[in-house]
């Protein structure tokens, strides 16, 4: 208590393997800043773990990674779970019960070209959504529901004045699950490079991949 989190993680992992290389950054990640965080963490940076729990930050902080490159695990909220089971990991593009990356999502969509997701319904037809390649990982349970004088208590970026707790062992699990695709990925030197994309004069998507130029 009265710490910064950040330090006591640096001092439990330099516990662990005291020849860790560790950089610690004592600032929030902001819209504003957000592209050139990544920017100046270039080249060393492999690969980008998120856990913002601000929906505009967050998607600043994946369309950083996407405009340079950086392959990047976002996580989805935990607040109001209590089954860890029920915590998976998948292309953002495929991500169900998660307010907080559907808003990511959708702000992607309509605000910086990223392909509209097709949502299935009774009287449509399934059609195939091309990945963004974002993983992200969030539950499959259906979020706790709150009276309504508590449901005016929404989460707000930097504080935990939501209506809803979090349970240790569900947001200790996001973390793991997180960390093991981020690992799983260089190990097996199979990153997951987000695509890019962005909206044309006549508003029409453009998909940018590695390598590929416009004239």
């Amino acid at each position: 208590v009265g710490r910064m989190k950040i330090d006591e993680m640096k001092r439990r992992l330099t516990d662990i393997n005291p020849r860790v290389n560790i950089t610690l950054i004592h600032d929030f990640v902001a819209v504003e800043t957000a592209d050139a965080l990544i920017k100046s963490l270039k080249p060393e940076l492999t690969a980008c773990i998120d856990a913002i729990d601000g929906m505009d930050e967050k998607t600043a902080l994946i369309l950083a990674c996407a405009d340079h490159s950086i392959p990047i695990i976002t996580c989805g909220g935990a607040a109001g779970r209590v089954d860890p089971t029920q915590i998976i990991i998948d292309d953002l593009t495929k991500v169900q019960e998660d307010r907080l990356l559907f808003l990511c999502r959708k702000s992607l969509r309509q605000n910086f070209g990223f392909p509209k997701v097709e949502m299935p319904g009774p009287n449509k037809k399934k059609k195939r959504v091309r990945n963004w390649k974002i993983p992200a990982v969030f539950s499959t349970e259906v979020q706790q529901k709150v009276d309504n004088a508590e449901a005016q208590m929404t989460s707000s970026f930097r504080t935990c004045d939501g209506s809803l707790g979090t349970a240790v062992f569900v947001t200790g699990t996001f973390g793991f699950v997180a960390a093991t695709k981020a690992i799983e990925m260089i190990a097996m030197d199979k990153l997951i490079v987000p695509k890019k994309f962005r909206r044309t004069g006549n508003g029409s998507n453009l998909s940018l991949e590695e390598g590929d130029s416009i004239l």
